[in-house]
């Protein structure tokens, strides 16, 4: 089958570190090792595109703030139609896969002119989620696009359970299946030394080793982390990661007194990661409670690959993947004290848990990995293709 796969949200470069990133580099590449033809149309970043896979990638805008990036945002879209129409034309996709993006209407235009199924995955409603946390400017114009994209697609694929209600309640009618985030097997599948690695990242071998790695956004609770660290007077927090409200935590830190005992890593590159996560202790993923939690965390995935013990909120897909609490301490949602406590219990009963995240390891890289959700996009993309051949 030949797949085009497109994002054109700017955030998202092919290649960069951040997790939409290295989600999309991740479904289009799985696609074509279970035996596609993939063309990944999207936005260049800093180095070579991936291979196995057509890359036909648009140039970045440059960065800028407020009204003008959404209007670089809403340039770009029609840049990468006119760049990728031709192509695409040449190239005759079954499908065109879309990552559901800000303003963007690529997919949908270049599934229209090359005869192509639309499908559109949905990691969130971005219009939504932009309106609320970055005061977008163009709103109407944002939720009018996305509906339209979504409303008008052949199959919606949202990421978690939560996501696919919402999405049938803004376009009822169309089918909507869902297919979570997963990992990278191979990438995980030899684990380095932890204490190598501890003394490469500068980490003591004789403290308590939290870790948390992801961007640091608002809605991702960081904040949590380090409101919980004076109750854990022993440990050390590490972040490996970067984002908008760094400065905000690192205020924080120091107005908790704990600034000595958190390091800050920056952003890994992604090869990295799979070692920084097995030289924790405890692996944290400490959300808010949001009252509208949809999310598929990349992290909770690459932590149990990691065969780390897991502290988590629990709340929305985190519980699911963590079966109720089977392979991982799930603690409520927002409560720092909550979450100190079950670090605590982790760090008081180590060899329980590290056989607890061992079995989890094992179970998520046979059930997880992303060419188990290429098999599964797969089917569904069969059936898109079938119905169209019978239409």
């Amino acid at each position: 089958m030949r797949i085009a796969v497109v994002c054109s949200d700017t955030g998202v470069r092919v290649p960069n570190a951040k997790g939409a990133s290295l989600h999309l580099v991740a479904v289009a590449t799985a696609l074509a090792r279970v035996g596609h033809d993939v063309m990944l149309v999207g936005v260049a970043g800093h180095g070579d595109p991936p291979p196995g896979v057509h890359p036909l990638l648009v140039r970045h805008p440059g960065r800028s703030r407020g009204l003008r990036r959404e209007l670089r945002k809403l340039l770009t879209v029609d840049r990468m139609v006119r760049a990728a129409r031709r192509h695409l034309t040449a190239f005759k996709p079954d499908v065109v896969y879309e990552r559901l993006s800000l303003f963007g209407t690529a997919g949908s235009r270049l599934a229209a002119a090359s005869g192509a199924r639309h499908v559109v995955e949905v990691n969130a409603l971005i219009a939504e989620e932009e309106a609320r946390w970055r005061g977008l400017r163009l709103v109407k114009t944002a939720r009018k696009r996305e509906e339209a994209v979504v409303a008008g697609a052949d199959l919606r694929v949202a990421v978690s359970e939560e996501l696919a209600a919402r999405v049938r309640r803004l376009a009822p009618g169309a089918p909507t299946a869902v297919v979570p985030n997963g990992v990278d097997a191979e990438a995980f599948a030899r684990l380095p030394d932890p204490v190598a690695t501890r003394a490469r990242l500068g980490l003591p071998n004789d403290r308590p080793i939290l870790g948390f790695a992801g961007s640091l956004r608002p809605w991702h609770g960081l904040d949590l982390a380090i409101d919980a660290l004076p109750e854990l007077p022993d440990a050390v927090l590490v972040v490996a990661g970067d984002g908008q409200i760094r400065t905000e935590l690192e205020s924080q830190a120091r107005a908790r007194d704990v600034t000595d005992r958190i390091r800050w890593l920056g952003q890994l590159d992604h090869s990295q990661v799979p070692g920084f996560l097995a030289a924790l202790d405890v692996a944290l993923v400490p959300y808010p409670a949001l009252e509208d939690f949809s999310f598929s965390p990349l992290k909770v995935f690459e932590y149990l690959a990691a065969g780390v013990p897991i502290v988590a909120a629990d709340i929305g897909q985190v519980r699911t993947v963590l079966e109720e609490g089977r392979w991982g301490t799930l603690v409520p949602p927002g409560d720092p004290s909550a979450l100190a406590a079950g670090v605590r219990a982790v760090l008081d009963d180590p060899g329980r848990c590290r056989e607890v995240a061992a079995e989890a390891r094992t179970m998520v890289l046979e059930e997880h990995s992303w060419v188990r959700r290429a098999r599964q996009l797969t089917d569904l993309f069969e059936d898109q293709v079938a119905d169209a051949l019978a239409t």
